[in-house]
């Protein structure tokens, strides 16, 4: 009498390809961008941090980005805005776009992560979408001048705001219809409304600027 046995893999449920693991990826182009953008902040997050670092050392010191009275980052980086939460705003920045880099550069190496994280990440890129329009807005309104260094870092938050809500909904659809395997992230549609939100926003931007300096 042969006797069946449910010890072992051989009596593991398989995972079926319409189930959900639990944990999202992304493609390779969202790694892409997210870890271009990442770099690109916390390059400009660099220099500004540098050319603070120099005006507290010396007073006099004129950061390469101080054209004229117009573009100045000395004027931004010496006002009380620059140190919003008690630190220089580029320490801020060196950490969270520490952080944006190193999660591009996971999901290029085929990292998934479970949806809370991701949820966090989306807060967090909230919380710099708001934190860099404050300070848009200030530099306009009250400082009456414009850094380019920092207006670089504003251009990159956006973008990646945008391009992973769309992504966590996609995600979220995804699990929905059990798309699974290869065919996850070979869905190319649905980029048109996020770029017209970033082309609208940059143009505003641009129009607010002109008419306060002009």
């Amino acid at each position: 009498m042969s006797h069946e046995t449910t010890d072992g893999p051989a009596a593991q449920t398989p995972v079926t390809e319409g189930e959900t693991t639990g944990f999202w990826g992304a493609s390779r182009l969202y790694g892409l961008v997210v870890t271009l953008f990442g770099a690109i902040g916390l390059y400009m997050s660099g220099l500004i941090m540098y050319d603070k670092i120099e005006i507290m050392k010396d007073p006099d010191f004129v950061p390469a980005c101080t054209i004229n009275d117009v573009i100045s980052c000395t004027d931004v980086m010496q006002s009380n805005q620059a140190s919003a939460f008690g630190i220089p705003n580029p320490f801020i920045g060196l950490f969270g776009f520490g952080v944006v880099l190193t999660i591009g550069v996971a999901l290029l190496a085929g990292a998934k992560f479970r949806a809370w994280f991701w949820y966090g990440f989306l807060a967090g890129l909230v919380f710099a979408v708001g934190f860099v329009h404050w300070l848009a807005y200030e530099a306009v309104y009250d400082i009456d001048a414009l850094c380019p260094y920092c207006m670089v870092v504003w251009a990159v938050v956006l973008p990646l705001f945008l391009i992973t809500l769309v992504h966590i909904v996609w995600e979220r659809q995804r699990d929905a219809a059990g798309i699974h395997g290869a065919d996850r992230y070979s869905f190319a549609g649905g980029w048109i409304m996020p770029t017209v939100v970033l082309v609208v926003w940059y143009a505003a931007f641009v129009v607010l600027i002109l008419v306060q300096f002009a």
